[in-house]
């Protein structure tokens, strides 16, 4: 599915972090989501780079809200603008200033209980919805 803000996306496998889905961003960013973390990067070149050049943020998925991988959706489950439902019920939400891991959609529309927060490079400060 694409839209403004995820200009593509799709399952495949990644040596060393197996079965993952990547969102490519109209900008050419990239998030990877696996079963154990997510992953922003630069571009798609980033991926593979193995001195991490290109990687903008990295964090474990704590493992009440680790997605299982289903073969028909992998770890993410449904996907529309800045609203990523991941398989295990958690959220990621493309918030102003980056991206949030919340445990549930009601946590996410609510901005409570975000889990970590991968920030994007030149974010204004207070640009985020705590802001």
């Amino acid at each position: 599915m694409t839209d403004t803000i995820i200009a593509n996306s799709e399952i495949c496998e990644l040596p060393g972090r197996g079965p993952v889905n990547l969102l490519d961003f109209h900008t050419g960013a990239v998030v990877m989501v696996s079963a154990v973390a997510v992953g922003l990067y630069r571009d798609r070149a980033a991926l593979e780079d193995p001195l991490g050049n290109g990687t903008l943020g990295y964090e474990a998925i704590p493992e009440p809200l680790q997605p299982p991988w289903v073969p028909e959706l992998g770890h993410v489950r449904e996907q529309l603008a800045g609203f990523v439902g991941l398989t295990s019920g958690a959220v990621l939400f493309i918030r102003p200033d980056g991206i949030g891991l919340y445990p549930d959609n009601e946590a996410a529309l609510r901005n409570r209980d975000c889990q970590w927060l991968l920030e994007f490079e030149n974010a204004p400060k207070g640009a985020g919805l705590n802001g």
